[in-house]
């Protein structure tokens, strides 16, 4: 739904979902049960692509948070070493990454029927580098949306200890990572929107391409308004914000978990080394996982 309200050409799909000639598209009228069968396309792409993805952004992110640790082990950084060694993680698997959003972006907007098509058309029409077309402004979006959301969710934790005196319950941290999510949706759709952009754009090759970020965020806001930005939001908020409250909710849940376990503090470092794995989930994105920091005790 996000990908289709986003796009440069939405409106010309309108019949596509039923709607009336005339009429605008919006999230009510996507969501209808007819709609089912357009709405999961790029489902298969999505769901066979993430496997090698998060092979390598986990075997990539480990790597770098250890040599990142080695070179600052005398260092005073805090979360500042977690934030500097996923942005050098993220710049890494952005090779694997960014074809992965091209394919599937391009088959939920309808560019591509499938995951076949979309891997001979993208190579057919730029080569190689069709398949990174919105490298760049993928990488803008991650990073900054990665870490807006790990700080609100850090200083909702704050907030809570100092006004309840007691450390949040399981549920309480779902609510947390839901807020924190999304306040960061809001904040980072506008980037979101012009990435979809960039991305689809092949779908209409009737329309003046646009020349990169600025470009296209300053053709949007005078030929369609700023509201354009934010036609995705809803979607995306329900996609992102429940799926960011459980993963956060289950992060704080199996940290405690863990270091009950260690009782005697012999297998400190172990359920350590455990909890940062187990936190190396989907942290700001429903379409690309981010790594979540690991934890300073």
């Amino acid at each position: 739904m996000k990908t289709i309200l986003q796009s440069r050409g939405s409106q010309s799909q309108a019949s596509l979902f039923g709607v009336a000639e005339g009429e605008a598209l919006t999230f009510t009228k996507l969501a209808r049960l007819r709609n089912l069968k357009v709405l999961t396309r790029g489902a298969g792409a999505q769901f066979i692509m993430s496997v090698p993805h998060g092979a390598v952004n986990f075997a990539v992110l480990e790597y770098v948070r250890k040599q990142m640790g080695r070179i600052f082990q005398n260092s005073n950084m805090g979360f500042g070493l977690d934030f500097l060694s996923s942005c050098v993680a993220t710049f890494c698997c952005s090779v694997v990454s960014t074809p992965q959003m091209m394919i599937t972006d391009n088959i939920m907007a309808g560019t591509y029927p499938n995951l076949s098509a979309a891997v001979t058309g993208l190579a057919k029409d730029k080569g190689v580098m069709g398949f990174y077309t919105g490298w760049f402004p993928g990488l803008v979006g991650k990073i900054p949306s990665y870490g807006l959301t790990w700080v609100f969710f850090q200083q909702l934790k704050r907030m809570q200890l100092q006004i309840m005196k007691r450390e949040p319950f399981d549920i309480e941290n779902s609510i947390m990572g839901c807020m924190a999510s999304a306040t960061t949706v809001c904040i980072m759709i506008p980037v979101d929107t012009i990435k979809t952009r960039l991305v689809t754009q092949l779908n209409y090759p009737d329309m003046i391409p646009y020349n990169g970020i600025f470009d296209a965020a300053v053709r949007i806001t005078k030929e369609e308004g700023f509201g354009a930005f934010y036609r995705g939001l809803a979607p995306r908020l329900v996609s992102v914000v429940p799926m960011i409250g459980i993963q956060f909710g289950l992060y704080e849940y199996m940290k405690k978990v863990m270091l009950a376990r260690d009782n005697l503090g012999a297998d400190k470092e172990e359920s350590r080394h455990k909890m940062e794995e187990l936190s190396m989930e989907v942290a700001a994105d429903d379409d690309q996982p981010f790594p979540a920091p690991a934890v300073r005790k």
